[in-house]
């Protein structure tokens, strides 16, 4: 008998939820940093972040045992030389640094899914911590977690959102015929009176007897050699650029014009005759140059997928004859490869799983949101109870001082003491207020985003260029996805956090079971999900 309860024991016995992982030191690192050069050198926000870290530091017992970052780095990608120094740095670290001090968790990353994916990692594999100063939340615990990756979302979302209105500046701008940003070479931006300019420099005036010399007949080899004559460094590849660019006869040809060629405000270098003329010359020349090959809009899963059997990344191809393209593992002898257009229907299907309907986006929100105010009760009533202690001490200590400073009932020495007793007081609860304190100001505005989001992942893949398709596939799986030729279907190692609940709390509402529904009970979020 007890052989069978032992048995039954090892196969179905259940355990509570794995805690988070969290290293017992008080032993932290600080990264800062702001967005462009401009900000640096006018030491905008770099101070203000140091001074907040070390505030907060301070006041929470973390002694800072090195700093990172403080200077110019986009948060657009995780490949920055400070940030990728103090991974490497806090991962040797041999289990010491507990925790990562920013000033907002914009200032760590706007990467979004690829951003939550570090995080993890942090925490699950290193115990280690990332803590915005300015709006601290406590990742030891699955709610904790679930706000922290919205705000690294959502960090990305607003990221995008300003770029579409810079474009959407610069474009204007190109219609109008100004050229902004940097010039190519042989011009300088000059600025008079508050007007902005681009002129030909020293440089673009001797660039321009390049043309002259084309025109007569000579070869790239022999112009490269003239211009070095002259004091301009150059290179086959760079001078035929020059070349084939209409900006030097004064004309914009640019991406964000869809095809269209504007008449330019800077100043011209040749005439709209002599740029025809050397390009004719080029375009009758049996030696072209091999251009550089864009990105396909027609295989954008291309290294994105794996293959399951060797899990090598996919590439992409296509079989001319029959104008298809296909997808295959790089690994030589595996065979595995499949259609472009059959790899697509699979991807969108598995996106599908994860969308929501019109109809439950409400429901979805509320549930998200009372799931956090009820995960936090317990946390909300804890810091009502902690802030009537610190009102409670803080008159203790006024009036301590009424009586010794004012009144002159007592000896200093007995003040002294009464004055350590009740400031260590205060710091404690401090302290205790500070972790069970959440911030939720923007909790809603983020759950609408996500789920505005997953409403609309096929669609916004489906219509994008190359760039969001990428961007998207990257957010939704954070560490790719693999095709298992052998069922014909994709496994995906691990799915974004958010949208994940989204869809736990989707199939609930829609009366399907679309996986193991664990979201109420510890609210999980670190835990990806298998196909």
């Amino acid at each position: 008998m007890k052989h069978n309860s032992a048995l039954i024991e090892s196969r179905f016995g259940k355990h509570s939820p794995k805690l988070v992982k969290k290293i017992e030191t008080n032993l932290a690192v600080a990264y800062t940093r702001v967005s462009g050069k401009e900000q640096f050198d006018k030491n905008l926000s770099i101070e203000t972040q140091k001074q907040a870290i070390s505030e907060y530091a301070l006041k929470h017992n973390l002694q800072i045992v090195n700093s990172f970052g403080g200077t110019y780095e986009s948060a657009k990608t995780d490949g920055r030389k400070e940030f990728q120094r103090m991974l490497d740095f806090i991962k040797k670290s041999k289990n010491k640094i507990s925790t990562i001090l920013v000033y907002k968790m914009t200032r760590f990353s706007r990467t979004g899914g690829k951003a939550i994916a570090i995080a993890d990692e942090l925490r699950e594999k290193y115990g280690i911590h990332v803590i915005a100063v300015s709006e601290p939340i406590d990742t030891s615990n699955a709610n904790g977690i679930l706000y922290q990756d919205l705000q690294l979302i959502f960090g990305r979302w607003d990221n995008e959102q300003r770029k579409q209105v810079s474009k959407a500046g610069m474009k204007a701008k190109f219609e109008r015929g100004i050229w902004v940003v940097k010039p190519p070479q042989g011009y300088d931006i000059v600025r008079n009176n508050g007007e902005r300019k681009i002129i030909l420099n020293a440089e673009g005036k001797k660039i321009k007897k390049a043309w002259d010399w084309k025109l007569q007949g000579m070869k790239n080899e022999e112009i490269v050699l003239k211009l070095k004559a002259v004091g301009v460094k150059m290179y086959k590849q760079q001078l035929h650029k020059i070349f084939i660019n209409p900006f030097y006869c004064g004309l914009i040809a640019h991406g964000m014009l869809e095809g269209k060629v504007v008449e330019g405000v800077h100043e011209k270098m040749i005439t709209t005759d002599t740029f025809l003329a050397v390009n004719n010359i080029i375009q009758s020349s049996t030696k072209q140059g091999v251009p550089h090959k864009l990105e396909n809009i027609n295989i954008p899963l291309k290294v994105f997928i794996k293959c399951s059997d060797c899990g090598e990344p996919f590439t992409g191809y296509i079989v001319k004859k029959k104008n298809l393209y296909y997808y295959k593992c790089r690994t030589n002898g595996c065979k595995c490869n499949k259609s472009a257009h059959k790899m697509h229907e699979l991807f969108l299907a598995d996106l599908e799983k994860y969308e929501v309907k019109e109809s439950i986006l409400d429901p979805i929100m509320l549930e998200l949101e009372n799931t956090f105010y009820e995960s936090n009760k317990e946390n909300i009533e804890r810091s009502k109870e902690l802030k009537i202690s610190l009102n409670c001490v803080n008159r203790n200590i006024d009036k301590l001082e009424e009586k010794y400073f004012i009144k002159e009932e007592m000896s200093k020495e007995t003040y002294d003491k009464l004055n350590n007793k009740y400031k260590l007081e205060k710091q404690n609860i401090e302290k205790e207020l500070a972790n069970a304190s959440v911030n939720i100001s923007n909790l809603k505005e983020m759950i609408e985003k996500a789920a505005y989001l997953c409403k609309n992942l096929s669609k916004i893949w489906q219509e994008g260029d190359v760039s969001i398709k990428e961007k998207l596939q990257d957010l939704v799986f954070p560490e790719g996805i693999y095709f298992d030729r052998k069922i014909d279907a994709f496994r995906t190692p691990k799915l974004n956090s958010i949208i994940s609940q989204i869809s736990i709390i989707s199939s609930e509402l829609e009366g399907t079971k679309k996986g193991q529904n664990d979201f109420f009970d510890h609210l999980s979020l670190s835990a990806g999900i298998i196909a």
